[in-house]
């Protein structure tokens, strides 16, 4: 019988609702990812084999698995069918994608293992392993190979080309993203005149800032695309970057709203600007959001950029990726209803809304849907 798995390293993701686990028994060494108790069980824990430390089996380890051990993987599939040295912790170091959903793990300073962040979003659990040389259809661990034969090589490189970039104090890009963000919305809407931290001083820096044009109060958000949205990449392949990076904003008519009343949005919108990393969710056109701070009559935001009436914004892109302006608008009840009632009710509710007249804008008005 093995002796329990000792666990080499363990590491929680930015805003700790995945934990990245090394395991080893005196069998294999196994890596994980641990969703946290805080996302509400909507998602199952990933596995990905590492390394066999004894010689490994001609046929699926069943009774490894019977026994309640990680499995071995079978001799056909392994680079090292005679075993490997165990792992030494002090060689192990975790890595986490730009979306903060999957990781790889690396030993002596190579990948060994990665599992992609849709790989947590999909029905079918998938890692690959670089001492994996072989698969089946129905597998759920594939080779890793080199960068000539899997992508995910570059993908890699790219996350960790951002943590070296992002992780210099002094020479980060966060005032010139602040910069070319401002620039954009300036030419737009006037002056900046108040600018709201809203990061909780955490990584990544975010911020909101306000503008005033013809009686319109502005609150855009800077930041929030720094980081690429979970979900996307599975949903969108090759189409994700243009996708996968989003801002926020509000406009609201002054003379229909009191401060208080504009002030509160704005905080809403400050409120939302983490939850897809929070939630290891994704915003994108037509979703909507509950809210405690729509004004009355109100229930909930629908975001949208295809309300958005006004002259083009020219948004700087992120990373190589389109970034997407999403404006909130506040709805009632029965629209939210409405556009929860089938698929993609969303956009049919936001052809209703611009319809009947409906625009970025936020001003009084009568709910659409009875």
């Amino acid at each position: 019988m093995s002796n329990a798995p000792v666990v080499l390293l363990e590491q929680p993701n930015n805003r700790g609702t995945i934990t990245a686990v090394v395991e080893q028994d005196d069998r294999t060494a196994y890596f994980y990812l641990y969703p946290s108790d805080i996302l509400g069980g909507r998602y199952n824990m990933r596995p990905c084999w590492l390394r066999n430390l004894i010689p490994a089996p001609a046929s699926k380890d069943v009774l490894g698995m019977q026994n309640g051990m990680a499995p071995l993987l079978e001799a056909r599939f392994c680079n090292h069918p005679e075993g490997k040295a165990p792992l030494d912790p002090e060689e192990l170091a975790i890595m986490w994608t730009e979306e903060d959903d999957g990781a790889a793990v690396f030993y002596q300073g190579q990948p060994l293992g990665i599992i992609p962040g849709w790989s947590l979003s999909s029905d079918r659990p998938v890692g690959y392993a670089v001492d994996c040389i072989g698969a089946e259809d129905e597998s759920i661990l594939f080779p890793l190979g080199n960068p000539e034969s899997n992508v995910l090589h570059q993908r890699i490189a790219r996350s960790a080309a951002f943590w070296d970039k992002w992780g210099d104090e002094e020479n980060n890009p966060w005032m010139p993203i602040q910069q070319e963000f401002l620039n954009a919305y300036e030419e737009q809407f006037d002056k900046m005149l108040q600018y709201y931290a809203i990061d909780e001083q955490k990584w990544p820096p975010m911020a909101l800032a306000r503008f005033e044009k013809d009686n319109i109060v502005y609150f855009i958000s800077i930041g929030i695309s720094i980081r690429p949205m979970p979900w996307v990449e599975l949903l969108y392949n090759d189409k994700a970057p243009g996708f996968r990076r989003m801002e926020l904003g509000i406009a609201v008519d002054k003379n229909e709203f009191t401060e208080g009343e504009i002030m509160a949005m704005a905080q809403g919108l400050s409120g939302i600007a983490d939850s897809p990393w929070r939630n290891l969710s994704w915003f994108g056109e037509g979703h909507t959001i509950s809210s405690q701070v729509v004004p009355a009559s109100f229930e909930s935001f629908i975001l949208s950029s295809a309300l958005y009436n006004g002259p083009a914004i020219n948004l700087p892109q992120m990373e190589g990726d389109k970034v997407n302006l999403y404006w909130a608008s506040p709805i009632t009840k029965a629209e939210r209803e409405f556009a929860h009632s089938k698929a993609n009710g969303g956009y049919d509710l936001l052809e209703k809304m611009i319809q009947s007249g409906i625009t970025h804008v936020v001003k009084k008005r009568e709910g659409i849907i009875s």
